[in-house]
């Protein structure tokens, strides 16, 4: 495997997603899989994880290529060699400093602390770039397994609003560089 930009944590090999990758994971599959070192995932990608997205995330790599880690990871299991869900960034930090996380869980691999395992572990990597002082995280209303996830990794409720196209409540959750020194 070529150099890409990977994190270890306890459990988990977290992959970030390079124009290579990304074309892959659309258009080669089995490439994508290979290109990993992972057994084939007949149910990827996780829920919330659509073409459109894929598509998204290709096409801001392919405009930034150096920008990578600022934008979708995968998560896999060192052990089993197998992919388990994928998360990151909505971008480079803003000019306030924010960078705003997301994540998804193939269903067999919820529950498991996996998922916040992974949040804390992106969180590290985006606080050791100086400009980021602040992760945020949307979530519907009603996701109450990731609002756990996301108060497991210190995040905190920072308001709710209306989304408009979905006509559900947003939560918006806030975890502060000053939270990592406390």
């Amino acid at each position: 495997m070529r150099d890409r930009i990977e994190i270890i944590s306890q459990r988990l090999r977290l992959v970030a997603l390079d124009v290579e990758l990304t074309e892959w994971q659309l258009n080669d599959r089995a490439r994508f899989f290979e290109a990993l070192g992972v057994e084939p995932e007949p149910s990827w990608p996780p829920e919330l994880v659509g073409i459109e997205t894929m598509e998204w995330t290709r096409d801001q790599l392919a405009a930034h290529p150096h920008d990578a880690g600022w934008y979708s990871w995968v998560y896999i299991s060192p052990i089993m060699n197998r992919l388990l869900g994928i998360g990151g960034f909505k971008g480079t930090p803003n000019a306030a400093g924010e960078v705003e996380i997301d994540y998804s869980m193939l269903v067999s691999y919820r529950e498991r602390g996996l998922a916040t395992e992974a949040v804390n572990a992106l969180i590290g990597w985006a606080y050791n770039h100086d400009t980021v002082k602040r992760v945020i995280a949307k979530t519907r209303g009603d996701g109450h397994a990731s609002h756990r996830v996301l108060e497991k990794a210190g995040f905190v409720q920072a308001g709710t609003f209306l989304d408009p196209d979905a006509g559900t409540e947003v939560i918006r959750w806030s975890h502060d560089r000053a939270q990592i020194a406390a």
